[in-house]
């Protein structure tokens, strides 16, 4: 194997085949030539028209190929040393915080899941709390409350006691006077934004759910030839075929990491209880914030092909007490 460097662009000869990597701003892009010509052509050819196989490279060479990672060693490196660290380990909400409620008044092209997703909360919590019967279809202009938590925002009528609230949602009567900060359970002023904190289990199946609406791994779980240096290395988690759709929390649990992780692109952690963490990489956009809970099931980016990336795809890992394990075995 003989190989040639210029800048972004390596030129890889081996046998009768030429492989061009040219690594782009935000993706990897990789061609390869079949020659079946003289062995000094070959020479001239990958010593003196790398000029020009560079910009033929730049204009035309097209976007495809393996969906797989092409993270180098300093990534991965990087990576484990966020995924591993203290700082993205799981923690509590924070039970003591004030209630805070956003008015957010619907614009063109909005939807409910992305105001949900923005916001962080279900789509559930946003239709009880502003009172929306329909989870299609929304108003311009029409003014939406929405907690900053999950649960519902209830307006006590006239004769309401909170303890005949508190049956209906089958939802102690402490919780709910916790959350609204209420000293006294025998006097609820009409009119006033009761919130019910959530009493749904915050995950919708036991174990991990798929995060993509794809099920075709492109790259699993093991060993395997790296897909541009060709060397052989452990890949810790699974590549899943997904172009720019969106992607979803495979469990409940808090967002420890949100930004750019080096050949990994834009990238999120979330920690689960019980010590295991999540990681979702190469996306194209996300939707959470660091410290933010979110449910299983909930939408928290796209994905995408930021990073060292052949193809767009999304990266997903499982961590378990430190230690990386097989998705495949785990994801429901």
């Amino acid at each position: 194997m003989q190989k040639f460097t210029i800048r972004k662009l390596s030129i890889s000869r081996i046998h009768n085949e030429v492989m061009l990597v040219y690594r782009g701003r935000d993706n990897i892009y990789v061609k390869k030539f079949s020659l079946s010509i003289s062995r000094l052509y070959h020479r001239i050819l990958y010593f003196a028209g790398a000029s020009a196989l560079t910009l033929a490279l730049v204009i035309a060479l097209p976007i495809g190929g393996k969906q797989a990672d092409s993270s180098t060693p300093e990534d991965e490196e990087l990576k484990n040393d966020i995924l591993l660290s203290e700082e993205t380990n799981f923690t509590e909400p924070d039970k003591r915080k004030p209630l805070s409620v956003q008015v957010y008044k619907v614009k063109q092209g909005d939807t409910l899941s992305e105001i949900a997703a923005k916001f962080g909360v279900s789509t559930d919590t946003i239709c009880g709390s502003s009172g929306l019967t329909s989870y299609d279809y929304l108003k311009i202009g029409q003014t939406l409350k929405i907690p900053d938590r999950d649960g519902l925002l209830v307006t006590v009528k006239d004769g309401q006691k909170l303890i005949d609230i508190a049956q209906k949602y089958k939802i102690p009567v402490d919780k709910i006077m916790a959350q609204n900060q209420l000293l006294n359970p025998d006097f609820l002023p009409v009119g006033y934004d009761l919130f019910l904190p959530d009493a749904k289990p915050q995950n919708i199946i036991p174990g991990f759910m798929w995060p993509t609406i794809s099920r075709r791994i492109t790259s699993a779980y093991g060993w395997r030839i790296h897909p541009i240096n060709g060397r052989r290395r452990f890949h810790n988690g699974l590549d899943i075929r997904s172009r720019y759709q969106n992607i979803k929390a495979s469990k409940y649990g808090k967002v420890t990491f949100s930004g750019s992780m080096g050949g990994y692109g834009r990238a999120i952690i979330i920690a689960h209880p019980g010590g295991k963490k999540t990681l979702y990489a190469h996306l194209s956009r996300s939707y959470v914030k660091k410290g933010q809970y979110v449910k299983q099931g909930q939408v928290i980016a796209k994905s995408g092909n930021s990073g060292y990336s052949s193809g767009p795809h999304l990266h997903f890992e499982i961590i378990r007490n430190g230690k990386h394990v097989n998705p495949r075995r785990l994801l429901k």
